[in-house]
């Protein structure tokens, strides 16, 4: 397994200072979400070269995109540009900052049942084209899509086929959405479809996000069964929490909530990773 950590997750107003405090922390690998200009890849070419150059410089290699594709309704008629040309130009920017991998949503669910045929549709022609570009289009659980918990993203992926789209694991996700053990429930129904996985954490008494150690997933013994089922992929900070009351110093620099949070979250996984 390899750790990674969103720059965004890090700081959301300052991507120099993200990346160079990744570095600092010893990551290897950060995932890209949003830049200054907007999320990747809707900035300027100048803003993604510029972007990359500082990854670079710091030493560091990219984990994954997530151009956010798509949350929306699939009857938005944005849907077909971000198809057509968001998507390829996702791929290639990717492509070009080292990695294949590329996160996508399942379309925004508003209402209960079956997956819609149009959304399965949608998602069949997204893995065709990224295919085409070279790229491997990962679905992630998120409570507020189809596929919000693990098992409902894995039944879609292994719908469009498991040659064609990966899954993004995120278990935090999968609590959201109300499932009450992401692991080892549902664990055990998916982690042969496993590409990815972000890490984060759920309380489900507040309804708000956590610290990794502190919520609804089992962390350690999802870490632990990742390890013994040979997992080889990244696993993601991810952290969602920007308020905690004990913000601290760490060689003498002074962190804001979510810098402290996420350097408390890598530490966390990094802790359990070596055991």
């Amino acid at each position: 397994m390899q750790v990674s950590i969103f720059t965004d997750e890090i700081n959301r107003k300052d991507p120099e200072r993200a990346i160079d405090l990744a570095a600092q922390w010893g990551v290897s690998f950060v995932e890209v979400r949003s830049l200054v200009g907007g999320r990747f890849p809707r900035v300027s070419d100048a803003e993604l070269e510029v972007f990359y150059a500082r990854i670079q410089d710091a030493g560091l290699e990219v984990s994954a995109v997530s151009p956010g594709f798509f949350k929306g309704s699939v009857d938005d008629p944005a849907v077909l540009d971000g198809i057509e040309n968001g998507l390829p130009r996702a791929c290639e920017w990717a492509k070009r900052w080292g990695t294949d991998l590329v996160s996508c949503f399942g379309f925004e669910r508003a209402e209960e049942g079956h997956v819609p045929g149009a959304v399965m549709g949608r998602l069949d022609e997204m893995a065709e084209i990224a295919a085409r570009a070279g790229c491997r289009l990962v679905l992630e659980n998120e409570a507020v899509c189809w596929g919000a918990t693990g098992v409902e993203a894995a039944q879609m992926v292994r719908e469009i086929g498991v040659d064609r789209m990966g899954l993004c694991w995120d278990p935090g996700n999968s609590a959201r959405a109300g499932s009450a053990v992401p692991f080892p429930d549902e664990y055990e129904a998916l982690k042969d479809l496993v590409t990815h996985m972000h890490v984060k954490n759920f309380n489900a008494v507040s309804g708000k996000w956590a610290l990794a150690e502190e919520g609804v997933v089992d962390w350690p013994g999802q870490f632990r069964a990742l390890k013994e089922d040979g997992y080889e992929g990244f696993v993601v900070v991810e952290t969602h929490l920007d308020i905690h009351p004990d913000i601290f110093e760490v060689a003498e620099t002074e962190f804001g909530a979510l810098e402290a949070n996420s350097l408390r979250n890598l530490k966390f996984v990094r802790s359990q990773l070596a055991r």
